[in-house]
Formats: C-alpha cells, sequence, structure tokens
C-alpha cells in the first residue's frame, strides 16, 4: 500500500510540500506523542535545516509491519545548498519535517529510525545544461508519516 503524504488520509486536502526541513538525530533532545501527532524538542542551540527545491515528492509505502518513507527533491545548484555540504549529509541520520501548503507539519523517521540522505548530480553532461542535485531522504520505521504538533 503507497500512500504519497498528498494523499495521505488524516489530511486530503493537501496540496503540495511548502517546505522542507531536517535535523541530526543526536541534537534531538525529545520525541514525544501527543493528541495531535508527534512533538520533537531539540537540544539547546540546534535548529531545524532548511533544504530550498525546486521540486518535491514525499511518499510513505507499508512494507510488512513497517513503513518505507522517503522524501526526494530537487535542488538548484546555484542558489541552492553547496555541493560540499550534501556530501557531508550523506553521512549523517536525521528526522525531517515537511510542511505541506496548507501549513500542516508531518514528522518522517524516528530517532530509533532516522532517515539517511543520498544525492546525485542530475546534469544531462551538455555545456549549457543546467546542474541540480536529486536529494532522498529515506527510512524504514514502525510508524507511518506523522503531524508534529
Amino acid at each position: 500500500m503507497e500512500k504519497n503524504i498528498e494523499k495521505n488520509p488524516f489530511c486530503s486536502a493537501m496540496a503540495g510540500v511548502k517546505t522542507l526541513h531536517y535535523v541530526d538525530i543526536k541534537n534531538v533532545a525529545t520525541m514525544t506523542p501527543t493528541e495531535d501527532g508527534w512533538n520533537v524538542t531539540l537540544a539547546s542551540g540546534h535548529y531545524w535545516s532548511r533544504i530550498h527545491f525546486k521540486n518535491a515528492k514525499v511518499n510513505t509505502e507499508s512494507v510488512g509491519e513497517c513503513y518505507r518513507h522517503t522524501v526526494e527533491v530537487t535542488v538548484p545548484a546555484k542558489g541552492g545548498v553547496p555541493v560540499r555540504d550534501l556530501m557531508t549529509l550523506e553521512r549523517g541520520r536525521y528526522l525531517v519535517r515537511v510542511t505541506d501548503n496548507n501549513g500542516v507539519k508531518w514528522l518522517m523517521g524516528d530517532t530509533t529510525a532516522p532517515m539517511r540522505m543520498t544525492m546525485k548530480d542530475n546534469n544531462d553532461g551538455s555545456p549549457e545544461g543546467e546542474t541540480a542535485y536529486n536529494i532522498a531522504f529515506s527510512a524504514l520505521t514502525a510508524f507511518p508519516q506523522m503531524m508534529m504538533s
């Protein structure tokens, strides 16, 4: 069963992804369930980092008793995240927060099953080709994507 976040039963009126933020799990102080979803508190001095993107696809798919989360974005090389920073991100483990166009925040991944990031250059090799990077965060967790309070 595949559930695109834009067709999630919790938010049938979602109209796409507005923002994407991530935080390294070592900077998460607490992650607690609430009536409305999850509450994530970061360690003092830490914050959610934002990735500016051209397009995004967010998906949760049931795999047996687990859920496979994927967040895929295309980041322009100019004005986007420097490639050196992207290469550093590939070594970390993250929680990802996606905000939809209705302003609802969704949490992907958790502290026991964090998201990992991979990237690839999508330049077609032509001199006039615009370089961009395809970034994918993914994780296999015990929970579907959850709203954040």
